[in-house]
């Protein structure tokens, strides 16, 4: 791996990493190997080891077994691992090491040979969180001099084998490690557990509201300092019908969750329930979620109360997501999904099916071409590296969007009917689109919808810093949600802040928090948050005053017009077409990560980005008044607004709007007329004063 690749497969049961010959000396190699790089993300893709069952893979004599890594970081930073599985591999299948800072792994499964992640001396900054990892011989984690590490809504389990730990600290500092909201399933020895021969532990954390089912219960680490809170051991807790092994803690504190990502059923995402849609070419498409499968079934029924063989006219068993269906007229249709949960081995069904309507068809004809942009729906910002596919029933066409989000295709026939297809890492797939070609290159953009959030990380990062700016770090921040026990309060979250003065938190946007901040020699800050942006800064005073901070107000900020300006302008440029420029400025010089973008307010509430690229739309560092340039066409009596974005060391994420309205006259533009007159007149008059200098010399 290099520094800022993506490494993205097609899903785990479609894009697999694969070992032909286990028992070689390859062994020792890794398998994803990424040293001392930076700003990474690895997904959705299998890697299997080849041995093919547990059995055969530690019968095996390979005295090189345990050192294969499936993803070994070494020196990295900002690094997110998620939906992966790996399987009969002998050694780690995560593993990090010598300073690897600001890891999130998320939405994998594995039961290794050895080890589903290690942290050896990693820095700080670790993440693990909705995953299902398996023991065998060793632990699920291991974690050895590295702080801040945050576990939570995992299932570590045993059904085979005995395992040693789900997470097992072995020495060094280990402050900031909180494991919350966590299964530990069938554990036979150990659920968090400290092997003394690894040497001594220090540091401080949280164990709590974990369940313990059919397990040892924590009974502490030594040399820690660890707050245990709403632990639940119990040998009869079941998180769903057959299985014992499984059951997430839901954001809302449910506790029998049947599958590791949150979903309980697959869900159909496309066509939308009870809508009315109408055929491309015959066909529909239709699309669905559920992470924890490789195979999948589709029923597709006439009538929607009557779901037998008689009314069944289509069915497939697939492992992919999504999939065309003939259907070429009017009536209502039921869609039934089966997903082959692969940890549990059973299948689950989407409940209640999905209902939708067909009423109407569309065809396309396709000429010379077709081309376009496909941009992110919401902020309009270019769509790069997404799958734009046009096809017909016989012939297909695959292209990447480039960094502006542009893709373009040439049919040489120019005959048939085609449709329009986009997928993309992180959105919904687009539902089959007609190409209706106007001429010898016909443009048609598309925009894209972010794929459900539940799938991502909600942090919150908390700086805490005095009120000259300087970052505190080795503060406790303690979080307590509005229904703490106010007669017995303990906090629900707690980290300590790192070097840069941060501690990151999974909160809850609109929830109001109470935030407790306290310093290396005892001093406590109060403060209230109510976090709808995802970074904030905590002012405390550098010394001695421990009053409370008000609520909402952490420091006595300057107020934000005398520091951020911004401004918006425009330049005809001939009847139809203008230049809008639009400006930001940082008097205090703190800002980053400064966007604009061009779009239009529906109904005077809703921003709506017109999809027009600027000249500077994305600045990392603005250093003075950096403006950006659009070019509108047809613009006569519209008004447009300039959506100006930043992050603001003193506010945090800062956004504004700018409006520019353009006066709505039906008189021919004359800008370029008077122009060329006085761009006459000059000519004119440098030649007499240029005749003059002549005869003067």
């Amino acid at each position: 791996m290099k520094s800022g690749v993506t490494l993205n497969g097609n899903g785990i049961g479609a894009t697999v990493i694969y070992c032909d010959n286990p028992s070689s000396n390859f062994a020792t190699q890794n398998i994803i190997n990424c040293n001392g790089i930076s700003d990474i993300v690895i997904s959705n893709f299998l890697i299997d080891g080849g041995w093919g069952s547990l059995s055969k893979m530690h019968a095996a004599s390979n005295k090189y077994r345990e050192y294969e890594k499936g993803v070994y970081l070494s020196g990295c930073s900002n690094a997110v691992i998620h939906d992966l599985k790996m399987q009969y591999s002998m050694g780690d299948f995560i593993f990090c090491k010598k300073n690897t800072s600001n890891v999130q792994v998320y939405n994998t499964v594995c039961k290794p040979g050895h080890d589903s992640f290690d942290a050896w001396s990693a820095g700080d900054g670790i993440t693990i969180f909705n995953n299902c990892w398996g023991t065998f011989i060793n632990s699920c984690i291991k974690i050895h001099n590295t702080k801040n590490v945050q576990i939570y809504r995992n299932t570590f389990y045993t059904d085979t084998g005995s395992g040693n730990a789900g997470v097992e600290v072995m020495g060094g500092e280990v402050t900031g490690l909180n494991i919350y909201d966590n299964t530990f399933a069938t554990l036979q020895l150990n659920t968090i557990y400290h092997d003394s021969a690894d040497g001594a532990c220090s540091g401080r954390g949280t164990v709590s509201n974990n369940i313990f089912y059919n397990s040892p219960g924590y009974y502490g680490i030594s040399g820690m300092d660890i707050a245990s809170t709403g632990n639940i051991v119990t040998s009869s807790y079941s998180s769903s019908s057959g299985t014992k092994d499984n059951g997430y803690v839901a954001d809302n504190g449910t506790r029998n969750l049947p599958v590791y990502n949150g979903s309980v059923v697959p869900s159909v995402t496309f066509p939308a329930k009870g809508s009315t849609i109408s055929t491309v070419n015959g066909y529909v498409s239709i699309s669905w979620t559920y992470l924890n499968a490789t195979s999948y079934f589709i029923n597709v029924y006439n009538s929607t109360s009557q779901f037998d063989s008689s009314h069944l006219i289509y069915s497939l068993n697939t492992s992919q997501t999504s999939v065309n269906v003939p259907i070429s007229y009017t009536g209502s249709f039921a869609i039934k999904i089966g997903a082959h949960d692969d940890v549990h081995n059973s299948w689950v069904y989407n409940s209640p099916v999905s209902l939708f309507t067909v009423s109407g068809k569309k065809s396309a004809t396709v000429y010379p071409g077709a081309y376009g942009y496909l941009t992110d729906s919401t902020t309009g910002q270019p769509v790069q590296s997404a799958v734009i596919k046009i096809s017909n029933n016989t012939w297909s066409l695959t292209q990447i969007t480039d960094v502006d989000g542009l893709y373009q295709f040439t049919v040489n026939s120019g005959k048939g009917t085609y449709c329009l297809t986009a997928s993309a890492t992180g959105y919904l797939n687009s539902p089959e689109l007609p190409v209706n070609m106007t001429g010898t290159n016909t443009e048609m953009n598309l925009k894209m919808v972010k794929a459900p959030d539940y799938l991502e990380p909600h942090y919150v990062k908390l700086y805490v810093c005095t009120d000259s700016n300087e970052k505190v770090p080795g503060c406790e921040v303690q979080i307590y949600t509005p229904n703490n026990d106010l007669d017995n309060e303990k906090p629900n979250f707690c980290a300590w802040t790192n070097n840069d003065g941060r501690a990151n938190f999974h909160l809850t946007q609109g929830v109001t928090y109470k935030i407790v901040t306290i310093t290396l020699d005892g001093q406590k800050y109060t403060s209230t948050l109510t976090p709808d942006l995802n970074q904030y800064t905590i002012t405390i005073p550098p010394s001695g005053d421990a009053s409370e901070i008000p609520s909402e107000d952490t420091s006595a900020i300057p107020p934000m017009q005398t520091v951020i300006s911004t401004n918006c302008t425009y330049k005809m440029i001939n009847n139809t077409a203008a230049y809008i420029n639009a400006s930001y400025y940082d008097s205090s010089s703190q800002s980053s990560n400064l966007n604009f973008v061009l779009g239009t307010m529906s109904d005077g509430k809703t921003f709506v980005p017109s999809g027009i690229s600027g000249t500077n739309d994305n600045v990392s560092n603005p250093i003075g008044v950096v403006t950006d340039s659009f070019i509108v066409t047809n613009y006569s009596g519209k008004t447009y607004t300039v959506k100006i974005t930043a992050q603001s060391q003193t506010y945090g994420a800062v956004c504004k709007t700018v409006n520019v309205s353009f006066p709505d006259s039906n008189e021919p533009y004359v800008g370029s007329t008077y122009m060329g007159s006085f761009c006459v007149l000059i000519l004119i008059l440098a030649g007499i004063i240029l005749s003059k200098t002549r005869k003067a010399h």
